[in-house]
């Protein structure tokens, strides 16, 4: 336990510790990846890389960041360590973009279906009126 004034135990809530912070690297989007099954595997296809540097992370106050090895492993709770990965900023933004495009079109397809009246539903205009609706 962090010592204050007098050598006195300093009490530290739970939800103000922040455990998974790391530098940031120029170029690189970095973020902590559960070390499960094959999470570490999946994002190693995807071109993240396992970030190995003698790095600080979490907050001085978080205390007992681990590290195996070269590689930065936080406990994160209930036994289990995360890893921090990092990708080319590059990829990542196109990755981010490929991931909006799919949602936005999924969007698209609900809307042209609710205007349709596909599904049971019927859109209604901000009067509450829907398109077979006499004025």
């Amino acid at each position: 336990m962090k010592k204050g004034p007098g050598g006195r135990p300093v009490r530290i809530p739970l939800g103000t510790r922040d455990i998974l912070t790391a530098p940031k690297r120029s170029g690189y989007v970095r973020r902590f990846v559960n070390d499960e099954g094959d999470r570490v595997q999946r994002f190693e296809e995807a071109g993240y890389k396992v970030v190995r540097e003698d790095i600080e992370v979490g907050d001085p106050v978080a205390g007992k960041e681990s590290q195996i090895g070269s590689v930065v492993n936080p406990s994160v709770g209930g036994d289990k360590k995360a890893v921090l990965m990092e990708i080319k900023e590059e990829w990542y933004e196109k990755d981010q973009k490929e991931k909006q495009d799919r949602i936005s079109a999924g969007e698209k397809d609900m809307k042209r279906q609710l205007q349709s009246g596909h599904n049971g539903l019927r859109a209604t205009s901000a009067t509450g009126l829907g398109p077979d609706d006499v004025i």
